[in-house]
């Protein structure tokens, strides 16, 4: 690919503090090939109070945007000129796009989620979802669920007090479809007796530990959901394992990754890319993860 980098190459990136496990580059420059779009996309490990002298910098090499990772999708706000619905609802930024002297700031990952969710044939709209996990995945995804029509979404969190207002600021913005409970065996069995898709949210099973699960009985695959793990190392957690041990479809969040970063590419360079890419780039990753 660097046999192509010319003067005439665009550069997009990430900023956050670390970024050397990132595997953004490795799809986005691999989507930059396919789409045939003269473009580089590179890491930039950004210390702290860097941030602002970074984004100058930005501005002064011409960089056309970038995605937003830990710690800095907060900070990122006081730096925008405009920012997306979503983005604004979410109070947090994962893309950004440099126009001229302005920045533009929007939140991806719930349109991730949900294309992720789509590309394996899964819809939205009048169904019951149960999310487990409060943070700020959890908030993107809560946040399209209710705009795509879901009959109602059910926060599940350690700290019942964090699930409550993420509940409350749904409700208040969005639609008033989301309840919110304690995690817990008792709730967990409350709700996934009616529920049509699971979801981990949580950081429980990833790598390097892979032998734990966020649910402690296998009740909660009783109404055989789809179950979608926002984990993608392993690609198949214990959580996934037994919800296919109870005849549950099973979405890794490999999708959610791919597609956060596929509609950032799109913001970037105002192009749509086709699902067959998507699925491309899902299973080159697949790979790497094997």
């Amino acid at each position: 690919m660097t046999d192509h980098i010319t003067a005439k190459t665009q550069i997009t990136g990430l900023i956050g503090n670390p970024v050397e496990h990132s595997v953004s580059p490795i799809f986005q420059n691999k989507l930059c090939e396919i789409m045939d779009i003269p473009s580089l996309y590179l890491p930039f490990r950004v210390l702290e109070g860097d941030l602002g002298k970074v984004i100058d910098a930005f501005k002064v090499l011409n960089v056309k945007g970038f995605n937003v990772t830990i710690p800095y999708k907060t900070e990122i706000l006081d730096f925008l000129s405009e920012i997306s619905e979503e983005a604004s609802i979410m109070e947090a930024v994962n893309t950004v796009k440099i126009h001229g002297d302005k920045l533009y700031g929007y939140n991806t990952d719930g349109l991730g989620f949900i294309r992720a969710l789509e590309s394996q044939g899964v819809q939205i709209k009048d169904k019951n979802v149960v999310m487990l996990g409060a943070g700020g995945a959890a908030r993107a995804a809560v946040v399209k669920l209710a705009q795509h029509g879901a009959k109602q979404i059910a926060i599940l969190n350690r700290t019942e007090d964090k699930a409550r207002k993420l509940s409350e600021l749904v409700s208040r913005k969005v639609a008033d479809v989301v309840v919110s409970a304690e995690l817990s065996q008792d709730s967990i069995n409350k709700f996934a007796s009616n529920c049509d898709i699971l979801v981990n949210s949580t950081s429980v099973g990833m790598w390097p530990n892979i032998d734990k699960c966020p649910v402690d009985a296998e009740d909660v695959f009783v109404n055989h959901p789809i179950v979608f793990d926002m984990v993608y190392n392993p690609l198949k957690t214990k959580f996934l394992s037994l919800a296919e041990k109870n005849s549950c479809k099973v979405i890794s969040g490999l999708g959610m990754l791919v597609y956060q970063g596929v509609c950032a590419f799109e913001i970037w360079h105002n192009v749509r890319v086709p699902v067959e890419v998507g699925t491309d780039l899902i299973s080159r990753l697949e790979e790497y993860f094997t």
